[in-house]
């Protein structure tokens, strides 16, 4: 049911040294920019939110996150992208210690995990008092990367695709830095030629039931790309969380994903304003599989039930395909 990915350990531990060398390179300035080399071939990614890694009850459903967490070992994907929300409590290091000794498998594999910022990374660390220490917490979890000082950077995964992430909590709208920065690496992506997709991951997602109110400007991330994606060589994907479920949309030729059932707390949506899974199960515990073979990018939503009532507890109840221009 769940394909494997052929890749070796070789290639992906050589993926992760030239990320890390990449990230002390551009740590002190420029948001980095990592790289994952992949051989020739079929390439397959992860992309997944709301995890939730903490010892708390009645946040998370654990054994969820651990079956997930185990199904995307079993994938032994080039990359794993988390959409924010990784752990409960973001000034609490124990929460993070939960994450590394409940993903030991992903290291023991060296697969890289590329992380985006969510709300729950600044949980007791609001804005408004101080969110150093969340960061601080959020830096040393992936100082294998690294990221400190930067809160958002890009990934090359092989030639053909790059992904943005995104921090959902800074301001993207015009004039910000993020903004700036954003505008920018979407049109370098854009002239290489050999980047066929680009992948734009932040946490709040642009577009999603509209039952859930906003989170920051990430509106203005849709509000842009419907004026510049059709214009452009490469194929937009956007993918965000929150949304404790799974939703899949299309405005003005970009898909845009809620990928929000990583272990948290199940919230139901309502499937209006033209959501295309049509899925008829209200809890979904899943991740997003990805698989690029030459001109095609194939998704899939791999879900995980979790009441125990089934005899195979995994499906597969939606997939989508996005061909290159």
């Amino acid at each position: 049911m769940r394909q494997r990915n052929n890749r070796s350990l070789r290639g992906a531990l050589l993926g992760w040294v030239l990320a890390a060398q990449c990230g002390l390179a551009c740590a002190s300035e420029a948001p980095p920019r990592f790289h994952v080399a992949v051989p020739h071939g079929t390439l397959t990614f992860v992309v997944y939110g709301d995890t939730r890694f903490t010892q708390r009850e009645r946040v998370a459903d654990a054994g969820a996150r651990r079956a997930l967490v185990a199904g995307i070992a079993a994938e032994n994907p080039a990359a794993i992208f988390v959409g924010g929300d990784l752990v409960y409590q973001g000034d609490d290091p124990q929460d993070y210690a939960t994450y590394r000794s409940e993903t030991a498998e992903w290291a023991r594999r060296e697969i890289p995990v590329f992380p985006a910022l969510g709300n729950h990374e600044f949980r007791k660390c609001e804005p408004e008092r101080d969110d150093s220490p969340c960061l601080e917490n959020w830096w040393r979890a992936f100082e294998a990367l690294p990221l400190r000082p930067h809160r958002w950077y890009s990934v090359a995964l092989g030639d053909s695709l790059r992904a943005l992430v995104l921090d959902s909590d800074s301001s993207l709208n015009p004039g910000s830095g993020q903004r700036a920065w954003f505008e920018r690496e979407l049109s370098a992506a854009d002239s290489d030629k050999r980047v066929s997709f680009i992948l734009i991951l932040l946490h709040y997602p642009p577009v999603r039931d509209p039952i859930f109110p906003r989170g920051r400007d990430e509106a203005q991330v849709e509000r842009y790309l419907s004026s510049r994606a059709l214009t452009l060589h490469a194929r937009v994907i956007v993918i965000g969380s929150h949304v404790h479920n799974y939703e899949r949309f299309e405005r003005d030729g970009v898909p845009y994903l809620v990928s929000g059932g990583g272990g948290a707390t199940p919230l139901p949506v309502l499937r209006m304003a033209g959501e295309l899974s049509r899925l008829r199960t209200s809890v979904n515990f899943h991740y997003l599989r990805f698989t690029l073979q030459g001109e095609r990018l194939t998704g899939t939503m791999v879900r995980y039930e979790a009441t125990g009532a089934a005899d195979n507890p995994w499906s597969e109840p939606d997939r989508f395909e996005i061909s290159s221009r």
